[in-house]
Protein backbone atom coordinates (compact mmCIF):
# COMPACT_ATOMS: atom_id res chain seq x y z
CA UNK A 1 0.00 0.00 0.00
CA UNK A 2 2.85 2.42 0.86
CA UNK A 3 4.11 1.97 -2.97
CA UNK A 4 1.12 2.46 -4.29
CA UNK A 5 0.53 5.89 -2.51
CA UNK A 6 3.83 7.30 -3.04
CA UNK A 7 3.65 6.32 -6.95
CA UNK A 8 0.53 8.52 -6.97
CA UNK A 9 2.24 11.06 -4.82
CA UNK A 10 5.18 11.12 -7.17
CA UNK A 11 2.38 11.24 -10.63
CA UNK A 12 3.67 8.15 -11.99
CA UNK A 13 0.66 6.46 -14.20
CA UNK A 14 2.53 3.11 -14.70
CA UNK A 15 5.56 1.23 -13.22
CA UNK A 16 8.68 0.29 -15.40
CA UNK A 17 9.63 -2.81 -15.72
CA UNK A 18 12.59 -2.60 -13.68
CA UNK A 19 10.39 -1.52 -10.90
CA UNK A 20 7.69 -4.02 -11.21
CA UNK A 21 10.95 -6.74 -11.14
CA UNK A 22 12.54 -5.01 -7.80
CA UNK A 23 8.87 -4.66 -6.28
CA UNK A 24 8.16 -8.26 -6.64
CA UNK A 25 11.60 -9.62 -5.35
CA UNK A 26 12.31 -7.41 -2.60
CA UNK A 27 10.51 -9.66 0.04
CA UNK A 28 12.42 -12.76 -1.07
CA UNK A 29 15.38 -14.38 0.54
CA UNK A 30 18.05 -13.95 -2.09
CA UNK A 31 19.97 -10.80 -3.04
CA UNK A 32 18.92 -8.71 -5.96
CA UNK A 33 20.79 -8.15 -9.49
CA UNK A 34 18.89 -5.65 -11.50
CA UNK A 35 20.28 -5.02 -15.04
CA UNK A 36 18.11 -1.97 -17.01
CA UNK A 37 19.61 0.68 -19.32
CA UNK A 38 19.72 4.16 -17.74
CA UNK A 39 16.74 6.21 -17.76
CA UNK A 40 14.04 3.68 -17.20
CA UNK A 41 13.31 4.30 -13.19
CA UNK A 42 16.16 2.37 -11.26
CA UNK A 43 16.31 4.59 -7.96
CA UNK A 44 12.94 4.61 -7.54
CA UNK A 45 12.66 0.78 -8.02
CA UNK A 46 14.95 0.54 -4.69
CA UNK A 47 13.89 3.59 -3.08
CA UNK A 48 10.11 2.96 -2.59
CA UNK A 49 10.97 -0.26 -1.05
CA UNK A 50 13.23 -0.12 0.94
CA UNK A 51 11.50 3.02 2.64
CA UNK A 52 8.06 1.24 2.64
CA UNK A 53 9.66 -1.52 5.15
CA UNK A 54 11.65 1.22 7.75
CA UNK A 55 11.05 1.18 10.69
CA UNK A 56 10.80 5.50 11.07
CA UNK A 57 10.84 4.97 15.04
CA UNK A 58 14.49 3.32 15.15
CA UNK A 59 17.37 5.81 15.05
CA UNK A 60 19.67 3.57 13.48
CA UNK A 61 20.90 3.02 9.88
CA UNK A 62 18.69 0.71 7.86
CA UNK A 63 19.91 1.49 4.45
CA UNK A 64 23.30 2.53 2.93
CA UNK A 65 22.79 3.91 -0.59
CA UNK A 66 26.40 3.94 -2.64
CA UNK A 67 26.86 5.68 -5.96
CA UNK A 68 29.80 6.82 -8.07
CA UNK A 69 30.02 10.52 -7.97
CA UNK A 70 29.05 13.65 -5.83
CA UNK A 71 26.43 14.18 -8.04
CA UNK A 72 24.14 11.65 -7.98
CA UNK A 73 24.30 11.21 -4.45
CA UNK A 74 22.71 15.00 -4.29
CA UNK A 75 20.39 13.97 -6.56
CA UNK A 76 19.76 10.66 -5.22
CA UNK A 77 19.18 12.42 -1.60
CA UNK A 78 16.95 14.85 -3.24
CA UNK A 79 14.82 12.17 -4.94
CA UNK A 80 14.52 10.18 -1.73
CA UNK A 81 13.34 13.21 0.30
CA UNK A 82 10.74 13.90 -2.43
CA UNK A 83 9.54 10.12 -1.50
CA UNK A 84 9.57 10.39 1.78
CA UNK A 85 9.75 13.58 4.44
CA UNK A 86 10.00 11.94 7.54
CA UNK A 87 12.82 9.79 7.01
CA UNK A 88 16.42 10.65 8.69
CA UNK A 89 19.08 10.49 5.27
CA UNK A 90 22.43 11.97 5.67
CA UNK A 91 24.04 12.46 2.06
CA UNK A 92 28.26 11.54 2.44
CA UNK A 93 30.17 12.93 -0.64
CA UNK A 94 33.51 15.10 -1.24
CA UNK A 95 32.95 18.66 -0.07
CA UNK A 96 30.46 18.07 2.41
CA UNK A 97 31.31 19.77 5.80
CA UNK A 98 33.03 16.82 7.90
CA UNK A 99 33.62 17.85 11.09
CA UNK A 100 30.04 18.99 11.14
CA UNK A 101 29.44 15.64 10.49
CA UNK A 102 31.15 14.15 12.55
CA UNK A 103 30.36 15.96 15.62
CA UNK A 104 26.80 14.81 14.23
CA UNK A 105 27.85 11.16 14.47
CA UNK A 106 28.89 11.09 17.11
CA UNK A 107 25.52 11.98 19.33
CA UNK A 108 22.83 10.58 16.11
CA UNK A 109 22.72 8.00 13.68
CA UNK A 110 20.78 8.41 9.98
CA UNK A 111 18.63 6.02 8.83
CA UNK A 112 19.60 6.14 5.10
CA UNK A 113 23.05 6.86 4.06
CA UNK A 114 23.79 7.61 0.14
CA UNK A 115 27.41 8.29 0.21
CA UNK A 116 29.81 7.72 -2.14
CA UNK A 117 32.32 4.62 -1.68
CA UNK A 118 35.62 6.91 -0.14
CA UNK A 119 33.39 8.64 1.70
CA UNK A 120 31.82 5.57 3.30
CA UNK A 121 35.44 4.15 4.02
CA UNK A 122 36.23 7.38 5.81
CA UNK A 123 33.00 7.40 8.18
CA UNK A 124 32.86 3.50 8.80
CA UNK A 125 36.82 2.30 8.71
CA UNK A 126 38.72 5.42 9.30
CA UNK A 127 36.47 7.30 11.75
CA UNK A 128 34.48 4.33 13.13
CA UNK A 129 31.65 6.47 13.51
CA UNK A 130 28.99 5.85 11.02
CA UNK A 131 27.43 2.40 12.42
CA UNK A 132 26.00 0.49 9.59
CA UNK A 133 26.20 -2.82 11.06
CA UNK A 134 22.10 -2.57 11.68
CA UNK A 135 21.55 -1.88 8.39
CA UNK A 136 18.46 -3.97 6.35
CA UNK A 137 19.85 -2.82 2.70
CA UNK A 138 22.84 -1.81 1.20
CA UNK A 139 22.68 -0.67 -2.77
CA UNK A 140 25.16 -0.45 -5.28
CA UNK A 141 23.63 2.11 -7.84
CA UNK A 142 25.36 2.58 -10.98
CA UNK A 143 27.86 -0.04 -10.24
CA UNK A 144 29.05 -0.94 -13.58
CA UNK A 145 30.95 2.68 -13.24
CA UNK A 146 32.74 2.38 -9.87
CA UNK A 147 34.07 -1.32 -10.24
CA UNK A 148 37.89 -1.31 -9.83
CA UNK A 149 41.06 -2.10 -7.63
CA UNK A 150 40.22 0.39 -5.39
CA UNK A 151 36.79 0.26 -4.89
CA UNK A 152 36.28 -3.61 -4.58
CA UNK A 153 39.03 -3.33 -1.86
CA UNK A 154 36.84 -0.90 0.03
CA UNK A 155 34.04 -3.07 -0.24
CA UNK A 156 36.10 -5.88 1.09
CA UNK A 157 36.81 -4.14 4.37
CA UNK A 158 33.10 -2.55 4.58
CA UNK A 159 30.41 -5.73 3.51
CA UNK A 160 31.56 -8.41 6.05
CA UNK A 161 30.13 -6.75 8.77
CA UNK A 162 27.00 -5.89 7.06
CA UNK A 163 25.79 -9.84 8.00
CA UNK A 164 21.89 -8.34 8.56
CA UNK A 165 21.80 -6.81 4.95
CA UNK A 166 19.89 -7.63 1.76
CA UNK A 167 22.65 -6.30 -0.89
CA UNK A 168 21.16 -4.72 -4.10
CA UNK A 169 23.06 -3.97 -7.33
CA UNK A 170 21.75 -2.12 -10.08
CA UNK A 171 23.68 -1.80 -13.29
CA UNK A 172 23.28 -1.45 -17.07
CA UNK A 173 25.27 -4.20 -17.72
CA UNK A 174 27.83 -6.64 -15.85
CA UNK A 175 31.74 -6.14 -16.59
CA UNK A 176 33.66 -8.59 -15.73
CA UNK A 177 35.40 -7.36 -12.81
CA UNK A 178 32.02 -7.26 -11.18
CA UNK A 179 31.58 -11.25 -11.62
CA UNK A 180 33.76 -12.17 -9.00
CA UNK A 181 32.70 -9.73 -6.64
CA UNK A 182 29.02 -11.22 -7.40
CA UNK A 183 29.84 -14.53 -6.94
CA UNK A 184 31.43 -13.74 -3.45
CA UNK A 185 28.72 -11.83 -1.97
CA UNK A 186 25.53 -12.26 -3.44
CA UNK A 187 25.58 -16.12 -3.19
CA UNK A 188 22.88 -17.28 -5.72
CA UNK A 189 21.06 -14.10 -6.32
CA UNK A 190 17.87 -12.58 -8.16
CA UNK A 191 18.46 -11.51 -11.55
CA UNK A 192 16.58 -9.36 -12.69
CA UNK A 193 17.28 -8.58 -16.41
CA UNK A 194 14.79 -6.02 -17.94
CA UNK A 195 16.57 -5.02 -21.11
CA UNK A 196 14.45 -7.24 -23.63
CA UNK A 197 11.80 -5.34 -21.92
CA UNK A 198 12.27 -1.51 -22.22
CA UNK A 199 11.55 -0.04 -25.81
CA UNK A 200 13.95 2.78 -25.82
CA UNK A 201 12.72 5.46 -27.96
CA UNK A 202 16.16 6.53 -28.93
CA UNK A 203 17.45 7.11 -32.91
CA UNK A 204 21.23 6.21 -33.04
CA UNK A 205 22.69 8.01 -35.34
CA UNK A 206 26.01 6.75 -36.59
CA UNK A 207 27.84 9.57 -39.02
CA UNK A 208 31.16 8.64 -40.98
CA UNK A 209 32.78 11.83 -40.87
CA UNK A 210 36.08 10.18 -42.25
CA UNK A 211 38.93 12.12 -42.61
CA UNK A 212 37.04 15.39 -41.25
CA UNK A 213 38.21 17.44 -38.23
CA UNK A 214 36.03 16.34 -35.34
CA UNK A 215 35.28 20.24 -34.24
CA UNK A 216 34.10 20.92 -38.01
CA UNK A 217 32.02 18.11 -38.15
CA UNK A 218 30.64 19.26 -34.97
CA UNK A 219 29.94 22.72 -36.09
CA UNK A 220 28.13 21.39 -39.76
CA UNK A 221 26.00 19.38 -37.28
CA UNK A 222 24.45 22.12 -34.98
CA UNK A 223 23.99 24.12 -37.89
CA UNK A 224 21.17 21.53 -38.47
CA UNK A 225 19.59 20.73 -35.45
CA UNK A 226 17.46 22.79 -32.70
CA UNK A 227 17.80 20.97 -29.68
CA UNK A 228 16.15 21.20 -26.49
CA UNK A 229 18.60 20.26 -24.31
CA UNK A 230 22.12 18.95 -25.55
CA UNK A 231 25.19 16.77 -24.11
CA UNK A 232 27.81 16.83 -25.95
CA UNK A 233 30.68 14.04 -24.38
CA UNK A 234 34.28 15.00 -25.21
CA UNK A 235 36.70 12.00 -23.90
CA UNK A 236 40.02 13.55 -24.06
CA UNK A 237 40.28 16.58 -21.31
CA UNK A 238 42.54 18.88 -23.63
CA UNK A 239 39.64 18.85 -26.33
CA UNK A 240 36.86 19.76 -23.79
CA UNK A 241 38.25 23.45 -23.49
CA UNK A 242 38.76 24.50 -27.44
CA UNK A 243 35.13 22.47 -28.02
CA UNK A 244 33.72 24.91 -25.17
CA UNK A 245 35.38 27.86 -26.81
CA UNK A 246 34.62 27.26 -30.29
CA UNK A 247 30.82 27.34 -29.34
CA UNK A 248 30.93 30.06 -27.16
CA UNK A 249 32.43 32.48 -30.05
CA UNK A 250 29.79 30.83 -32.01
CA UNK A 251 27.15 32.69 -30.21
CA UNK A 252 25.92 29.46 -28.65
CA UNK A 253 24.04 29.24 -25.10
CA UNK A 254 26.80 26.61 -23.93
CA UNK A 255 28.48 25.30 -20.09
CA UNK A 256 31.14 23.34 -19.90
CA UNK A 257 31.27 20.91 -16.63
CA UNK A 258 34.27 18.37 -16.05
CA UNK A 259 35.87 16.61 -13.22
CA UNK A 260 38.38 19.44 -12.80
CA UNK A 261 35.73 21.71 -11.36
CA UNK A 262 34.82 21.94 -7.84
CA UNK A 263 31.45 20.42 -6.26
CA UNK A 264 29.81 23.36 -5.36
CA UNK A 265 30.45 24.81 -8.80
CA UNK A 266 29.56 21.72 -10.42
CA UNK A 267 26.13 21.96 -7.76
CA UNK A 268 25.49 25.22 -9.52
CA UNK A 269 26.25 24.15 -12.96
CA UNK A 270 23.53 21.68 -12.61
CA UNK A 271 20.96 23.50 -11.36
CA UNK A 272 21.36 26.30 -14.07
CA UNK A 273 21.32 23.25 -16.51
CA UNK A 274 17.84 21.90 -14.81
CA UNK A 275 16.87 25.92 -14.97
CA UNK A 276 17.45 25.39 -19.27
CA UNK A 277 19.90 28.48 -18.54
CA UNK A 278 21.86 26.36 -21.34
CA UNK A 279 21.21 24.53 -25.11
CA UNK A 280 24.70 22.96 -25.21
CA UNK A 281 26.70 21.17 -22.61
CA UNK A 282 30.07 20.19 -23.17
CA UNK A 283 31.09 17.39 -20.76
CA UNK A 284 33.24 14.39 -19.99
CA UNK A 285 32.04 11.11 -19.06
CA UNK A 286 31.70 12.50 -15.44
CA UNK A 287 28.07 13.95 -16.50
CA UNK A 288 26.98 9.84 -17.82
CA UNK A 289 26.67 8.96 -14.66
CA UNK A 290 23.34 8.77 -13.41
CA UNK A 291 22.52 11.95 -13.73
CA UNK A 292 18.71 12.64 -14.59
CA UNK A 293 18.17 15.80 -17.10
CA UNK A 294 15.35 15.89 -19.84
CA UNK A 295 17.88 15.83 -23.06
CA UNK A 296 16.42 15.88 -26.25
CA UNK A 297 20.21 14.97 -28.25
CA UNK A 298 23.79 13.42 -27.24
CA UNK A 299 26.29 13.75 -29.75
CA UNK A 300 29.31 11.28 -29.30
CA UNK A 301 32.06 14.27 -30.12
CA UNK A 302 34.75 11.20 -29.86
CA UNK A 303 34.04 7.71 -28.45
CA UNK A 304 34.89 6.57 -24.61
CA UNK A 305 37.63 5.19 -23.88
CA UNK A 306 35.82 2.41 -22.06
CA UNK A 307 33.15 1.22 -24.55
CA UNK A 308 30.70 0.71 -21.20
CA UNK A 309 30.74 4.39 -20.90
CA UNK A 310 28.65 4.43 -24.59
CA UNK A 311 25.30 3.58 -23.32
CA UNK A 312 25.59 5.81 -19.90
CA UNK A 313 26.36 8.72 -22.70
CA UNK A 314 23.57 7.60 -24.19
CA UNK A 315 21.39 6.83 -21.98
CA UNK A 316 21.01 10.60 -20.89
CA UNK A 317 18.26 11.40 -23.65
CA UNK A 318 14.99 9.05 -23.69
CA UNK A 319 14.28 8.41 -20.18
CA UNK A 320 11.15 7.12 -19.14
CA UNK A 321 9.58 7.02 -22.42
CA UNK A 322 10.86 10.18 -23.77
CA UNK A 323 12.26 10.43 -27.08
CA UNK A 324 16.07 11.43 -28.21
CA UNK A 325 18.59 11.19 -30.63
CA UNK A 326 21.98 10.00 -30.38
CA UNK A 327 24.66 11.23 -32.97
CA UNK A 328 27.60 9.21 -32.87
CA UNK A 329 30.82 10.66 -35.24
CA UNK A 330 32.85 7.51 -36.65
CA UNK A 331 36.36 8.64 -38.35
CA UNK A 332 38.35 6.25 -40.04
CA UNK A 333 39.84 5.13 -36.82
CA UNK A 334 36.82 4.22 -35.06
CA UNK A 335 35.37 1.15 -37.17
CA UNK A 336 36.78 -1.44 -34.50
CA UNK A 337 34.75 -0.01 -31.82
CA UNK A 338 31.72 0.71 -33.56
CA UNK A 339 31.42 -2.97 -34.36
CA UNK A 340 32.10 -3.89 -31.07
CA UNK A 341 29.21 -1.24 -30.29
CA UNK A 342 26.82 -3.25 -32.91
CA UNK A 343 27.57 -6.48 -31.41
CA UNK A 344 26.45 -5.59 -27.86
CA UNK A 345 23.11 -4.69 -30.01
CA UNK A 346 23.40 -0.57 -30.75
CA UNK A 347 20.76 -0.50 -33.68
CA UNK A 348 23.01 2.43 -35.53
CA UNK A 349 21.47 3.90 -38.48
CA UNK A 350 23.87 5.84 -41.25
CA UNK A 351 23.44 9.02 -41.89
CA UNK A 352 25.74 11.45 -43.99
CA UNK A 353 26.23 15.35 -44.18
CA UNK A 354 24.47 16.25 -47.73
CA UNK A 355 23.16 20.11 -49.04
CA UNK A 356 20.34 19.39 -47.10
CA UNK A 357 21.71 18.72 -43.94
CA UNK A 358 22.40 15.23 -42.11
CA UNK A 359 20.42 12.75 -44.46
CA UNK A 360 19.87 9.03 -43.79
CA UNK A 361 22.00 7.34 -46.08
CA UNK A 362 19.82 5.48 -48.54
CA UNK A 363 20.90 1.72 -48.84
CA UNK A 364 21.11 0.80 -52.77
CA UNK A 365 19.03 -2.75 -53.36
CA UNK A 366 20.38 -4.50 -55.92
CA UNK A 367 16.46 -5.73 -57.05
CA UNK A 368 16.33 -8.99 -59.35
CA UNK A 369 13.20 -9.52 -61.39
CA UNK A 370 11.29 -12.69 -62.58
CA UNK A 371 12.37 -12.19 -66.15
CA UNK A 372 16.03 -11.73 -64.57
CA UNK A 373 15.74 -14.71 -62.45
CA UNK A 374 13.97 -16.98 -65.52
CA UNK A 375 16.73 -16.11 -67.81
CA UNK A 376 19.14 -16.89 -65.12
CA UNK A 377 18.20 -20.41 -64.60
CA UNK A 378 18.15 -20.92 -68.33
CA UNK A 379 22.45 -20.61 -67.59
CA UNK A 380 23.38 -24.45 -68.32
CA UNK A 381 25.69 -25.57 -65.57
CA UNK A 382 28.80 -27.11 -66.75
CA UNK A 383 29.17 -31.16 -66.37
CA UNK A 384 32.85 -30.74 -64.71
CA UNK A 385 33.96 -28.13 -62.56
CA UNK A 386 36.92 -26.03 -64.59
CA UNK A 387 39.20 -23.64 -63.07
CA UNK A 388 37.69 -19.68 -62.81
CA UNK A 389 34.19 -21.79 -63.15
CA UNK A 390 32.96 -19.04 -60.69
CA UNK A 391 34.11 -16.17 -62.65
CA UNK A 392 33.19 -17.23 -65.78
CA UNK A 393 29.28 -18.20 -64.02
CA UNK A 394 29.34 -14.69 -62.94
CA UNK A 395 30.40 -13.31 -66.42
CA UNK A 396 27.34 -15.62 -67.92
CA UNK A 397 24.45 -14.28 -64.78
CA UNK A 398 25.90 -10.35 -65.59
CA UNK A 399 25.26 -11.16 -69.14
CA UNK A 400 21.51 -12.41 -68.90
CA UNK A 401 20.91 -9.68 -66.86
CA UNK A 402 21.88 -7.16 -68.98
CA UNK A 403 20.18 -8.35 -71.81
CA UNK A 404 16.62 -8.54 -70.02
CA UNK A 405 16.99 -4.98 -68.88
CA UNK A 406 18.05 -3.54 -72.31
CA UNK A 407 14.74 -5.34 -73.64
CA UNK A 408 13.00 -3.56 -70.45
CA UNK A 409 14.27 -0.55 -71.45
CA UNK A 410 13.87 -0.86 -75.63
CA UNK A 411 10.22 -1.92 -74.70
CA UNK A 412 9.64 1.18 -72.64
CA UNK A 413 10.87 3.53 -75.44
CA UNK A 414 8.98 2.40 -77.96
Amino acid sequence: MYIETKLKQLGFTQTTPIQDGVFKAISGRKHIVGLAPTGTGKTHAYLLPILSNMDFSKGEVQAVICVPTNELVIQVEKMLKEVEKDVVVRAYYGGSNRQREQEWLEKYQPQVVVTTPQRLYDYVVDQNILKIQTAKYFVLDEADMMFDEEFLSILDTILPSMTKAKFLLFSASITQSMEPFIKKYFGSYELIDTFKSHNLKIENQLLNIKYQNRLDALMQVLENINPYLCFIFVSKKENQEPVFQSLQEKGYSVVSINATIGVKKRSKIIEEINALKYQFVVTSDLAARGLDFKISHVIHYDLPHHLEFFMHRSGRTGRMNDTGVVITFMTVDDHRKIDRLKKQGIPFKDYTFTRDGIVKTRVKQNVVSDEEKAAISKIKRPKKVTPNYKRKNAELVKKAKQDIRRKQAYAKGR
